[in-house]
Order: C-alpha cells, then sequence, then structure tokens
C-alpha cells in the first residue's frame, strides 16, 4: 500500500486505482498518517516552482554532436599493457586510460567537451526542475482532496451546507472556510490549505490558520493581514445571490461546480492563478474530483471560475453560478 500511496501524492496513478486509496484514506486514520508522513518526505521537492523547457531538438543536436566527435577523433586505447593493480583501482584507472585520446587532449577536445558537458546540462536541469514542478501540482491536488473530504463532512453535520460566509463584519471573507474546519476539528494540519508552488508556501514555514476569536477581535491593518491569510493559498467559492438574499452553497455532488481552486491572482490575465508559476490552477469539484485547468475558463460548461456570469468578482448569479475567490474577498461586489 506505500507503492500506491507514493503514486497518489505523485498523481501516478489511474483512475481506478487513485479512487481506491482516495476511499481506503476517507476509512482508515492510520492510513491517513502514513500519507501525511509521506508528504513531509516529499516536500524538500518543493524547493522551487519555476520550470523551465529546453529548446525544440536539443537531445538529437546533442546526440549528432557527440556521435560526429567521436567519427573524427578516434579514441586509442594504449599498446603496452597496462600495469597491473589490484580490485577497483585497476578498474578505475584503466576505463580512465582507455578513454584518452592517442594524441592527447588538444584545446579543441576541451572545447568540444565543455559545450557536451553544457548542452547536457541543459537538458538535464530543466528536467529536474520539470519533475518538481509536477510533484507540486500533484501535491496541490492531493490537499484539495484533503480539504474537500473536511467539506463533505462539514455538509453532512450542517444539513448540507458548506461553510457560509456571512455578507458584513470581519468574517465575511471567502478564507473563512478554513477556521471553520480547523476549529470544528475536520482539519488535523493547517498547512493543508497552503499548495506547495505558492509564495505563501515558499515563505510560510510558521504558517497557521488564525483562529475565529483573533479574526472577531482584529481591526485595521491587523484584520485585513488575517483575513488575507486564513484561506491560505486556495479560493473558495462564495456563494450566490437569490430573490431571498445571498445564499450559502450546499452539497449536490456535481461534476462541474467548482468549490475550491489555487486562489486567482490580480495581476495575470483572467485573474489566472500564480500558485503554479501562473500555467494553470487545481479545482475541486463538488462532487471532490480534482482537475488541472490550464485557463479560468470551464470549457465543459462555459463558465469563468473566478467571475460570475456577468463578469464580477462576487457571488453568482444562481446555485449553478460558482465564483472562486481568493481569501479577503466577500460575497458583495468586488470590480
Amino acid at each position: 500500500m506505500r507503492e500506491d500511496l507514493l503514486g497518489y501524492l505523485l498523481n501516478a496513478l489511474d483512475e481506478a486505482e487513485r479512487r481506491r486509496v482516495f476511499e481506503s484514506l476517507q476509512k482508515d486514520p492510520q492510513l491517513r498518517q502514513e500519507l501525511e508522513s509521506l508528504r513531509r518526505d516529499l516536500r524538500p521537492l518543493d524547493a522551487t516552482n519555476r520550470d523551465y523547457e529546453p529548446p525544440a531538438g536539443l537531445a538529437e543536436l546533442t546526440c549528432e554532436l557527440v556521435e560526429g566527435y567521436a567519427e573524427q577523433h578516434a579514441v586509442g586505447v594504449p599498446q603496452s599493457p597496462l600495469p597491473r593493480r589490484s580490485g577497483r583501482w585497476q578498474g578505475r584507472f584503466g576505463a580512465r586510460e582507455a578513454c584518452v585520446p592517442a594524441h592527447g587532449w588538444s584545446a579543441a577536445d576541451m572545447i568540444v567537451v565543455a559545450g557536451i558537458l553544457l548542452a547536457i546540462s541543459l537538458i538535464f536541469f530543466p528536467a529536474m526542475a520539470r519533475s518538481r514542478y509536477l510533484a507540486q501540482v500533484a501535491y496541490c491536488q492531493e490537499n484539495l482532496r484533503q480539504l474537500g473530504i473536511a467539506l463533505a463532512s462539514y455538509s453532512e453535520q450542517h444539513d448540507g451546507f458548506f461553510p457560509r460566509i456571512p455578507v458584513s463584519g470581519n468574517r465575511a471573507v471567502a478564507g473563512i472556510y478554513a477556521p471553520l474546519l480547523f476549529e470544528s476539528q475536520y482539519l488535523d494540519n493547517p498547512r493543508i490549505v497552503l499548495c506547495p508552488g505558492s509564495e505563501l508556501a515558499a515563505r510560510g514555514s510558521e504558517f497557521r490558520i488564525p483562529f475565529l476569536a483573533e479574526l472577531d477581535q482584529a481591526d485595521g491593518l491587523r484584520l485585513q493581514t488575517l483575513q488575507r491569510l486564513i484561506g491560505g493559498s486556495y479560493g473558495y467559492t462564495l456563494g450566490s445571490l437569490g430573490g431571498d438574499g445571498y445564499v450559502t452553497p450546499r452539497n449536490r455532488l456535481r461534476q462541474h461546480f467548482a468549490l475550491l481552486a489555487d486562489a486567482p491572482s490580480l495581476h495575470l490575465a483572467g485573474r489566472q492563478s500564480g500558485n503554479h508559476g501562473g500555467r494553470g490552477q487545481n479545482v475541486l469539484f463538488e462532487d471532490l474530483h480534482v482537475e488541472f485547468l490550464p485557463s479560468p475558463r470551464n470549457d465543459a460548461i462555459g463558465d469563468d471560475l473566478f467571475r460570475n456570469r456577468y463578469g464580477y468578482v462576487e457571488a453568482g448569479l444562481d446555485e449553478g453560478d460558482s465564483v472562486v475567490a481568493p481569501s479577503n474577498v466577500g460575497p458583495l461586489l468586488q470590480y
């Protein structure tokens, strides 16, 4: 099962395997603890969220360069027998001497070798950065799945409703979902609200979810800071405005209703999340499946994840119009 958990964290399982592990995690607290332990072990992969693409055809050009050099510069093997050496020393020095060109190393040889090493580094380091990026995306998806379980459990104990965002007061922001879940003991680890690819995770080693009492008593700059932090790196749905006023989102297990997502940004086109280098956002839907979408626009239903159907950052126009907002944004109109 440990191998399955690792594959689950790295998003390396097929759909049937992922579902099986997901269901086992819901039933087995010890298994969730082991998953958390593996997640901590993988945390060094979160060192960077930058990714680099190598130039097209770089691998082929490098191989051609090496092959051409080998054809033009024959490798000579010493004719006289090598001094007898024992064990590993004979193999190590013998291999080194056999690889030295018969005519010795010239300046041109050194330049070519340096070029080959540079080309190899251009292949290797982007690949390593990409593996870190993919690990961060998978880690983030697992965070959202665990938050989805917590939200589903909350709804079961609150007549099917998810955490409500007040329309006024210190708690009237999207991030209020996090302290409500944490203080109700639906969440064990506060860092689960941090996407590993976000700036907040990179500089928030001591991050914690503020208590509701802190939020209630705060004002001024302190209140703004708490409101910006309480939801972590994720945005939460703002609910909707109906004929009777504000409507709290209700759990109907809808496939295309966005519940949580990587928080939208203020500076990228379309409010694209900056959590994964601006390449897209992980989205948790109401039926608890998670998708990575390259655009805030959900083409499955023609819906914008981060704006309502009028194009505003506020509560949806009806119960099917989901608007995911960052931690410090409330359900009333924000241009």
